[in-house]
């Protein structure tokens, strides 16, 4: 931690992150966040990099990761840049992977429900519908 003026509390790192307490808490019970230091009131002390470290978390989260892989990931980064980037790299070419999946099983449910609705819609009116699919 730099210096005792540096350090945030909970509420302070919570509001500059948009990120809960019970959050923050949470992720420092499963090791996405290092201990604090605490005063001698007991007050958790945070470093200000802590509130980086949460939008990255949240970042991360937006594009698909799960808590665990953003905890390899940042676990990693002690290794060097060498090791991290490698799994980086595979964690989201796995990531791409689940959604292409996931998109032609849309793309699929999608077709039947176009032929399961093309009987009951008079072809006039399917047009419209058809546009609204796309």
């Amino acid at each position: 931690m730099k210096s005792k003026s540096a350090a945030l509390q909970i509420g302070q790192v919570a509001k500059k992150s948009k990120a809960s307490i019970h959050t923050i808490r949470y992720y420092e019970k499963m090791g996405l966040l290092k201990k604090p230091g605490r005063t001698a009131g007991g007050f958790r002390l945070y470093p200000p990099e802590t509130v980086d470290q949460l939008v990255f978390i949240r970042k991360a989260q937006d594009l698909g990761l799960t808590l665990r892989e953003v905890k390899q990931i940042t676990g990693c980064g002690d290794k060097g840049l060498g090791p991290c980037c490698d799994l980086t790299v595979n964690i989201f070419t796995r990531k791409v992977g689940e959604l292409e999946g996931k998109i032609a099983e849309l793309e699929a449910m999608k077709s039947r429900l176009k032929s399961i609705l093309t009987p009951w819609v008079a072809p006039h009116k399917l047009q419209p519908i058809k546009e609204r699919l796309k």
